[in-house]
């Protein structure tokens, strides 16, 4: 009886050294790429990496990217970055933990930029003009020796008594 004890027992740490050494992990990579390429990314508002380019991540959810090439227009995008099912709660622990072996889950982006357009000095000039004289006209701007200064706002005054 003793020699059966010893036999499970050398069978359990042999299993629990197994896990240890051969334990399941998910290697979480993505890779992005711009139209046209060495853009710098930010993702979540951290700078990651200049396109093309792979880099490991950790969480699922909406991400925010955010692409910035000179000479190019800004690209701010938020982006689902799904979770594949074996990630899923309770599923995950399996997948982690348990299985033999390693998973890959491979996410690509893609942005193509568009040329910056660069507005004419003349042009942005006369929108403000004309957005002054309508603020102007509307009473919600002040012209005083020309220090343009907004007007107090006063609250409506309401007619019905309320107790607040």
């Amino acid at each position: 009886m003793r020699f059966v004890y010893k036999r499970v027992g050398f069978l359990l740490i042999f299993l629990a050294l197994t896990l240890l050494l051969f334990n399941g992990c998910v290697r979480r990579r993505m890779t992005v790429r711009s139209n046209p390429p060495g853009a710098t990314v930010y993702l979540d508002g951290k700078e990651i990496g200049r396109t093309p380019f792979s880099t490991n991540f950790d969480f699922y959810g909406k991400r925010e990217f955010r692409v910035v090439k000179q000479g190019y227009e800004t690209k701010t995008v938020l982006l689902p970055v799904p979770a594949p099912w074996y990630e899923l709660p309770g599923i995950d622990f399996v997948s982690e933990v348990l299985l033999p072996g390693k998973l890959t889950d491979h996410k690509y982006y893609e942005f193509d930029m568009k040329p910056e357009q660069i507005t004419p000095t003349h042009e942005l000039v006369g929108r403000a003009e004309d957005l002054r004289r309508v603020a102007h006209a509307e009473g919600t701007l002040q012209i005083n020796s020309g220090v343009v200064q907004p007007m107090p706002v006063t609250p409506p005054t309401s007619s019905v008594n309320s107790p607040f």
